[in-house]
């Protein structure tokens, strides 16, 4: 059904896309009620995607907060969860999660006419959707920071080398 869209539609998706990419990334240097709300329905998706998995990894949540809050830096905060069990193994799952909003923005995309009319405005509000996942499935600075402490790199890297070293001497299948 993708395939039925006409081609200037796509070239409007498109528009509509850089145009979000520039208010998301304007909103930054704006009064802080105005990147709340630019802001506000990427960051809830963002924070429940670490919160579902904290949950699913039972890394026990004591904190859940989308309320902005300034940091000593002069930057602002707009959402955060905090956990009491942050483990070796849980930390990369948890910390990582917001990329599970790329596949959820595959699906919508293929699906999306499956649900609704094919029309223009369905097409723009098509493009929104993906384009609100996408932009908030990367992992933040803090992210990353979690996912990179000393223990998650040496567990999970143990388990690369291993996975890799079992790959590579498997028995090649006979022709």
């Amino acid at each position: 059904m993708i395939s039925d869209i006409p081609v200037w539609w796509h070239g409007c998706g498109i528009v509509l896309v850089c145009a979000l990419f520039m208010l998301h990334r304007s909103a930054r240097s704006a009064h802080i009620l105005v990147t709340c709300i630019i802001r506000l329905p990427g960051v809830v998706l963002h924070e429940l995607a670490h919160l579902l998995t904290g949950l699913l990894l039972r890394a026990q949540p004591v904190g859940f907060s989308l309320l902005p809050k300034q940091r000593c830096d002069g930057r602002w905060t707009l959402g955060s969860v905090a956990f009491r069990r942050v483990t070796a193994f849980n930390a990369v799952p948890i910390a990582l999660a917001p990329l599970g909003l790329l596949p959820s923005a595959y699906f919508i995309y293929i699906s999306w006419y499956r649900w609704l009319p094919l029309t223009l405005t369905n097409t723009l509000f098509l493009y929104g959707a993906v384009f609100l996942l996408v932009a908030n499935a990367l992992p933040s600075r803090q992210d990353i920071t979690v996912a990179c402490n000393w223990k998650s790199l040496i567990l999970y890297g143990s388990i690369g080398i291993l996975v890799g070293y079992v790959w590579l001497n498997r028995p090649l299948p006979l022709p």
